[in-house]
């Protein structure tokens, strides 16, 4: 019985992360994700935490090569920002090369860049000082509200959706659940009714023993 419990576990763990809202192939030009939000909830933070807890994995999942990076703070007023950078400079709605944005080629390790706390992935000596290629606002957004930002900056990504076998087992899983939590209310059920005969037949005892 525990094998059975410690392999639904497993399969629920790998089918969360697998499926569902996030599960996207990125652009092959995106070339790292970085988020900015505060540690607790407060100031509008509420939606970029869910994002990060239950959207940022199953994006890593699918795009284990794309580096993640997360800077949480302390303000409540602080930044709440999502990050996208690329390797190469977008183009503007207009069709013109947008020059304002670097991109990893281009970026050039000057005396005048001011150094980043980030590593060059390419390099781990030389600081990262590339701008992002799309930096979205998302204070106060809903977790999902930040995965449409997201996917309207990248519309190329290719979202995945479950496999018959996967939905199937979704289905399979969520009865498994079900039956767990009936089996879990008639356990406790029974464990309750006997602490209370347990109890009475205590009482019961008592009360005899004083009579005697």
């Amino acid at each position: 019985m525990v094998n059975i419990i410690a392999r639904a576990r497993k399969l629920q763990e790998l089918l969360w992360i697998r499926c569902g809202p996030g599960a996207l192939v990125l652009p092959k030009e995106v070339s790292k994700i970085s988020m900015e939000f505060n540690t607790k909830i407060y100031g509008g933070h509420r939606g970029a935490r869910k994002f990060w807890r239950e959207m940022l994995p199953r994006i890593k999942y699918r795009n284990p090569s794309v580096p993640i990076e997360i800077s949480r703070h302390t303000s409540p007023d602080g930044p709440a920002l999502l990050h996208i950078y690329t390797k190469t400079t977008p183009n503007t709605p207009d069709g013109s090369s947008n020059t304002s944005v670097p991109s990893l080629h281009t970026q050039s390790g000057t005396a005048d860049t001011p150094p980043s706390s980030t590593p060059n992935a390419r390099n781990t000596l030389v600081p990262d000082a590339t701008k992002p290629t799309y930096s979205i606002n998302i204070r106060d957004q809903q977790h999902s509200e930040i995965l449409d930002a997201l996917l309207a900056k990248l519309p190329e990504s290719e979202v995945v959706r479950p496999t018959p076998e996967e939905e199937q087992q979704m289905v399979d899983m969520a009865e498994f659940k079900e039956r767990s939590e009936a089996d879990r209310v008639l356990v406790r059920e029974k464990l309750m009714k006997e602490r209370r005969e347990a109890e009475l037949l205590r009482l019961a005892r008592g009360e005899t023993a004083a009579a005697a």
